[in-house]
Protein backbone atom coordinates (compact mmCIF):
# COMPACT_ATOMS: atom_id res chain seq x y z
CA UNK A 1 0.00 0.00 0.00
CA UNK A 2 2.89 1.99 0.70
CA UNK A 3 4.92 1.28 -2.89
CA UNK A 4 1.16 2.38 -4.37
CA UNK A 5 1.08 5.63 -2.41
CA UNK A 6 4.66 6.35 -3.68
CA UNK A 7 3.61 5.41 -7.07
CA UNK A 8 0.49 8.07 -7.23
CA UNK A 9 3.00 10.61 -5.76
CA UNK A 10 0.93 10.53 -2.03
CA UNK A 11 3.28 9.53 0.34
CA UNK A 12 3.62 12.70 1.68
CA UNK A 13 -0.02 12.53 3.12
CA UNK A 14 0.71 9.45 5.54
CA UNK A 15 4.23 11.52 6.74
CA UNK A 16 4.23 12.67 9.65
CA UNK A 17 4.40 16.83 9.40
CA UNK A 18 7.22 16.90 11.54
CA UNK A 19 9.27 15.10 9.03
CA UNK A 20 7.60 16.85 5.86
CA UNK A 21 8.36 20.69 6.25
CA UNK A 22 8.04 21.43 2.51
CA UNK A 23 4.37 20.68 1.94
CA UNK A 24 1.51 23.38 2.60
CA UNK A 25 -1.10 21.11 4.29
CA UNK A 26 -3.95 24.20 3.37
CA UNK A 27 -3.90 24.61 -0.27
CA UNK A 28 -6.88 22.86 -1.69
CA UNK A 29 -4.51 20.73 -3.43
CA UNK A 30 -3.03 18.85 -0.78
CA UNK A 31 -6.45 18.73 0.31
CA UNK A 32 -7.63 16.71 -2.68
CA UNK A 33 -4.43 14.75 -2.77
CA UNK A 34 -5.47 13.75 0.59
CA UNK A 35 -8.92 12.49 -0.47
CA UNK A 36 -7.13 10.72 -3.53
CA UNK A 37 -4.75 8.71 -0.56
CA UNK A 38 -7.44 8.05 2.26
CA UNK A 39 -9.41 6.27 -1.49
CA UNK A 40 -6.25 4.44 -1.79
CA UNK A 41 -5.83 3.08 1.39
CA UNK A 42 -9.67 2.55 2.13
CA UNK A 43 -9.23 0.83 -1.07
CA UNK A 44 -6.11 -1.16 -0.70
CA UNK A 45 -7.50 -2.39 2.88
CA UNK A 46 -9.29 -5.83 3.34
CA UNK A 47 -12.70 -5.48 5.19
CA UNK A 48 -11.36 -7.00 8.76
CA UNK A 49 -9.12 -3.73 8.74
CA UNK A 50 -11.62 -1.21 7.09
CA UNK A 51 -13.47 -1.31 10.32
CA UNK A 52 -11.07 0.08 12.31
CA UNK A 53 -10.46 3.09 9.59
CA UNK A 54 -13.90 4.32 8.84
CA UNK A 55 -13.86 7.25 11.22
CA UNK A 56 -10.73 8.49 9.81
CA UNK A 57 -11.02 11.74 7.43
CA UNK A 58 -7.78 12.14 6.30
CA UNK A 59 -5.10 10.02 4.91
CA UNK A 60 -2.67 9.98 7.69
CA UNK A 61 -4.80 9.50 10.45
CA UNK A 62 -5.98 6.29 8.86
CA UNK A 63 -2.66 5.11 8.42
CA UNK A 64 -2.19 6.02 12.10
CA UNK A 65 -5.24 3.58 13.20
CA UNK A 66 -4.08 0.93 11.04
CA UNK A 67 -0.45 0.77 12.28
CA UNK A 68 -1.96 1.33 15.53
CA UNK A 69 -3.72 -2.07 14.97
CA UNK A 70 -1.23 -3.95 12.97
CA UNK A 71 1.06 -3.43 16.00
CA UNK A 72 -1.59 -4.48 18.30
CA UNK A 73 -2.10 -7.74 16.30
CA UNK A 74 1.50 -8.16 15.99
CA UNK A 75 2.05 -8.38 20.15
CA UNK A 76 -1.04 -10.26 20.68
CA UNK A 77 0.29 -12.55 18.15
CA UNK A 78 3.79 -12.66 20.31
CA UNK A 79 1.76 -13.63 23.33
CA UNK A 80 -0.02 -16.51 21.72
CA UNK A 81 2.68 -17.81 20.30
CA UNK A 82 5.36 -17.28 23.47
CA UNK A 83 2.73 -18.70 25.51
CA UNK A 84 1.73 -21.71 23.38
CA UNK A 85 6.13 -22.33 23.78
CA UNK A 86 5.83 -22.45 27.04
CA UNK A 87 2.80 -24.55 28.05
CA UNK A 88 4.05 -27.32 25.32
CA UNK A 89 3.72 -30.46 26.40
CA UNK A 90 3.97 -34.08 25.10
CA UNK A 91 0.47 -35.83 25.18
CA UNK A 92 -0.20 -38.79 26.00
CA UNK A 93 0.05 -41.55 23.36
CA UNK A 94 1.76 -39.11 20.80
CA UNK A 95 4.75 -40.69 19.13
CA UNK A 96 7.98 -38.88 19.65
CA UNK A 97 8.38 -38.05 15.66
CA UNK A 98 4.87 -36.17 16.16
CA UNK A 99 5.56 -34.26 18.92
CA UNK A 100 9.00 -33.20 17.98
CA UNK A 101 7.33 -31.91 14.72
CA UNK A 102 4.91 -30.23 16.74
CA UNK A 103 7.96 -28.63 17.74
CA UNK A 104 9.28 -27.92 15.35
CA UNK A 105 6.40 -25.92 14.08
CA UNK A 106 6.16 -24.13 17.26
CA UNK A 107 9.79 -22.87 17.10
CA UNK A 108 9.13 -22.16 13.64
CA UNK A 109 6.34 -20.02 14.57
CA UNK A 110 8.61 -18.18 17.19
CA UNK A 111 11.10 -17.63 13.41
CA UNK A 112 8.17 -16.08 11.88
CA UNK A 113 7.21 -13.62 14.40
CA UNK A 114 11.06 -12.25 15.00
CA UNK A 115 11.69 -14.33 18.29
CA UNK A 116 14.25 -17.15 16.91
CA UNK A 117 15.37 -19.57 19.41
CA UNK A 118 18.76 -20.43 19.34
CA UNK A 119 19.74 -24.46 19.46
CA UNK A 120 20.57 -24.33 23.39
CA UNK A 121 17.10 -23.12 24.20
CA UNK A 122 15.00 -25.18 21.86
CA UNK A 123 16.87 -28.40 23.35
CA UNK A 124 15.95 -27.43 26.54
CA UNK A 125 11.88 -26.33 25.95
CA UNK A 126 12.08 -29.79 23.76
CA UNK A 127 13.46 -31.98 26.66
CA UNK A 128 11.58 -29.88 29.21
CA UNK A 129 7.91 -30.95 26.88
CA UNK A 130 8.83 -35.06 26.87
CA UNK A 131 6.48 -37.30 29.29
CA UNK A 132 8.25 -39.52 32.12
CA UNK A 133 8.72 -41.79 29.93
CA UNK A 134 11.13 -40.13 28.16
CA UNK A 135 13.18 -38.84 31.32
CA UNK A 136 15.75 -41.47 31.31
CA UNK A 137 16.50 -39.99 27.33
CA UNK A 138 16.67 -37.01 28.50
CA UNK A 139 19.09 -37.63 31.34
CA UNK A 140 21.41 -39.47 29.04
CA UNK A 141 21.05 -36.28 26.42
CA UNK A 142 21.76 -33.72 29.02
CA UNK A 143 25.05 -35.52 30.57
CA UNK A 144 26.45 -35.63 27.12
CA UNK A 145 29.18 -33.50 25.68
CA UNK A 146 29.10 -31.15 22.60
CA UNK A 147 25.14 -32.33 22.28
CA UNK A 148 22.63 -30.46 19.17
CA UNK A 149 19.95 -30.20 18.92
CA UNK A 150 19.88 -32.34 15.54
CA UNK A 151 21.94 -35.47 17.61
CA UNK A 152 18.82 -35.24 20.41
CA UNK A 153 16.05 -35.17 17.29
Amino acid sequence: MRMKLLRKGLLAHIVKPEFDAVSDRSTVQWKTNDLKALGVIGGDASLTYQVYIRGATTAAESWRLLEEQLNWNTLRNRLIVTKKLHNFKMEPGTRFAVHVDRFKELALQMETIGETLDETRQLVLLLGSLMAEYRMISTVLENTANMTLAYAI
